[in-house]
């Protein structure tokens, strides 16, 4: 077991003390079970509730870098009906703890973002590939290399729509979605 793997232990357990009920995803190189001794760790947490979303970070006392998504539901679920696209991560993690259901529950409603918007969800998959591109070859320079570049690129893509995206034409384009 990774060093990575023993704090994601230790985290969920003292996040569901702190959140009880919550749901737990991880993501990145841990989720792929393709983690480094150097690698940070990448967590959700969706909670009961309002308020608002929140990104910590901290190291944990073995150095490694921890981030962890807060997301109370209320918020996410407002999140994603405006700025679906920023949560392709959440979407694609692995869950590691949800008594209630709550990640499930919400990870379905991020999912049926991205089928609804395919090329939104082929530009992240590009995306992905490209950095891991150049994490292992520096000399590589990705399309969007940064998060700004990248998210004007995909804001073009929800301006217009994929045919493919409602094939059954735009009486099928889900309630409260930036089609509607």
């Amino acid at each position: 077991m990774s060093v990575q793997r023993d704090i994601l232990a230790r985290m969920t357990a003292d996040l569901s003390a702190t959140y009880p009920d919550c749901g737990i995803l991880v993501s990145g190189s841990v989720q792929r079970g393709e983690e480094r001794p150097d690698s940070d760790l990448d967590l959700f947490v969706v909670f009961a509730g309002d308020g608002q979303l929140g990104l910590t970070h901290e190291e944990s006392t073995e150095g490694i870098k921890i981030d962890v998504a807060l997301f109370p539901e209320e918020a996410f679920r407002c999140q994603v009906d405006t700025e679906g696209f920023n949560f392709w991560m959440f979407a694609r993690a692995e869950i590691v703890h949800d008594p209630s259901g709550i990640a499930k529950r919400n990870q379905d409603i991020a999912l049926a973002y991205f089928r609804n918007h395919p090329d939104v969800d082929a530009a992240w998959d590009n995306q992905l590939q490209e950095v891991r591109r150049h994490k292992a070859d520096q000399s590589y320079i990705p399309e969007f290399p940064t998060w700004e570049i990248f998210s004007k690129h995909v804001s073009t893509l929800i301006a217009e729509p994929s045919p493919t995206a409602y094939p059954e034409g735009r009486a099928n384009v889900p309630p409260g979605s930036a089609e509607a």
